[in-house]
């Protein structure tokens, strides 16, 4: 867990913040709580807080003077001022002495969130602390959600053991579509980013019935809203939606819309509210920005027959097995059996469908888009050009060429050779005081995302984990070895701060490493 001090003169607000998210949820525990900076300090010597949330207004030791106090003593914890308007300027101040960020009152829980995420790769971390059981039962049960929106037969035998039951009968559903390749951000973090939203927006709708959350394969967030009741489900204006929106562009830095159906009075009428909410998510493949598409108001013409799960589970599976020519020959039979050359607009949906599947694929697989297709990759803009189906059809087949071709010229890369890999790097550059697991990616050309799960897959424990064990290994040894100061030990094994490194090493053995040098 990442853990947090909450410092603030009033027990009323402490006690507020404590209660005001589920911490555990999203990785976080409040460790501590001090009334005033003076506090706060003997609080932080105890508990080894990675993040301080602090108040500026308190007696005896301000915000402001704690914040430069352990900003000077300790170089890897965090502080993020709450002020009020009033004390805005204070706030500016502050970030200049390199306090990571400020937060006005009043605020939304999930501004606070973002704001906590992005410090210190902490989402990497997050997601890295994620119980693994926990993983495996996500992805059964949306594998059981994505009958709904892909299976043409609900009443397969099958299908019906396993299916996830809804209690009533009124429905919504609505898509959250993040892009993939127009976005500033790199894909590896909106990937990230898209597990935390997937959570946030859990929490976030509030309706009069129930809600599920899951991915399609085109890597889009997609909810399915059971209302229990006909009234509740018509008067529903989707405001968690347009939060969502607006706090991507506005905090993290990336743009999502979201498409949402019409009123659905079956469990049976899933897949074609699924399919309704693609429908009006075509049109920000022309607008390039956030919005709501509601497909009860953006009347939708022309067919709306879309390709199936069938050619979903094909393209996978041969993605798996790298047979080029079998994707191409199923596109091409469902292709023409769909006719999607009679509808250019709706074409130019389903041709970046197809492209979204595939680039979910390779981000999957640790792979960075701009390394096979080059920097300055844009798709809508092909896709949206006056051509002929057959030349944006040809377009589909030799991105997936492209793809297919440079996993097979890369295939020999095992996960357990990067894991492998990646834990030399770390004993060769462990003295380093900048290593970071983004050094570690560059060096393997694998994302980060990627890079971690491997490495957890195989050693059981965290890239960051390992680093601070490796360190701490190393550092015990020197001490022992070697009649050195302990500011060139702490220096030795990668840490710039003597007083830090004493901290880091005792929270580590439970012993300070003057305890050595005493003994010996």
């Amino acid at each position: 867990m990442i853990k947090i001090m909450i410092v603030d003169d009033m027990p009323v607000y402490r006690e507020y913040l404590r209660n005001f998210i589920d911490w555990k949820a999203y990785g976080f525990e409040v460790c501590c709580e001090a009334k005033d900076g003076r506090e706060a300090l003997e609080q932080y010597e105890q508990h080894l807080p990675d993040i301080v949330l602090t108040d500026i207004v308190m007696p005896y030791m301000d915000g402001l003077e704690l914040a430069e106090k352990l900003l000077g003593d300790n170089a890897d914890v965090s502080v993020i001022l709450i002020t009020g308007n009033s004390e805005f300027e204070y706030a500016r101040k502050a970030v200049k002495l390199g306090v990571c960020d400020y937060i006005v009152k009043p605020f939304e829980k999930e501004e606070l969130l973002i704001a906590l995420l992005k410090l210190q790769d902490n989402i990497s971390r997050v997601l890295e602390l994620q119980n693994e059981q926990d993983e495996v039962k996500r992805e059964r049960r949306e594998q059981q959600l994505r009958q709904y929106i892909y299976t043409r037969d609900l009443k397969d035998k099958e299908i019906m053991d396993t299916k996830v039951s809804f209690q009533y009968p009124y429905f919504l559903v609505t898509t959250v579509r993040i892009n993939l390749y127009e976005n500033k951000v790199e894909s590896e973090e909106i990937v990230k980013w898209k597990q935390v939203l997937s959570s946030m927006l859990l929490n976030m709708i509030q309706i009069n019935g129930t809600q599920e959350i899951f991915s399609d394969f085109e890597g889009n967030i997609v909810t399915i809203l059971n209302f229990q009741d006909k009234q509740s489900m018509e008067e529903y204006e989707g405001f968690e939606f347009e939060d969502i929106i607006n706090m991507t562009k506005e905090h993290i830095g990336f743009e999502v819309s979201v498409g949402i159906s019409d009123y659905c009075y079956s469990e049976n009428e899933l897949r074609e509210a699924y399919f309704q909410t693609i429908q009006a998510l075509s049109n920000s493949y022309m607008e390039h920005h956030g919005k709501i598409l509601d497909y009860k108001r953006e009347k939708q013409d022309g067919k709306s027959e879309f390709y199936t799960w069938d050619l979903i589970d094909e393209i996978n599976n041969c993605l798996e097995i790298l047979s080029y020519e079998q994707i191409e020959k199923s596109m091409i039979e469902e292709l023409d059996r769909i006719g999607e050359y009679e509808n250019p607009e709706y074409a130019t949906m389903i041709y970046m469908s197809l492209l979204s599947i595939l680039f979910s694929y390779l981000v999957k697989k640790g792979r960075n888009i701009d390394d096979i297709f080059g920097y300055g990759f844009h798709p809508n803009t092909i896709l949206n050009e006056e051509t002929s189906y057959k030349n944006k059809r040809n377009f589909i087949f030799k991105c997936y060429k492209a793809a297919i071709d440079y996993q097979v010229k890369h295939q020999d890369t095992k996960s357990r050779q990067i894991a492998q890999q990646a834990k030399s790097y770390i004993e060769r550059n462990y003295g380093d005081t900048e290593l970071s697991i983004s050094d570690i990616s560059k060096e393997l050309l694998v994302n980060q995302t990627y890079l971690r799960k491997m490495f957890k897959e195989e050693y059981k424990m965290t890239i960051s984990e390992y680093i601070t064990k490796y360190r701490m290994e190393m550092a015990r040894e020197l001490i022992k070895r070697e009649n050195k100061k302990l500011s060139y030990i702490s220096y030795k094994v990668g840490y710039n701060d003597t007083s830090y490194f004493s901290k880091c090493f005792k929270k580590y053995f439970g012993y300070l490493p003057s305890d050595i040098i005493n003994r010996q």
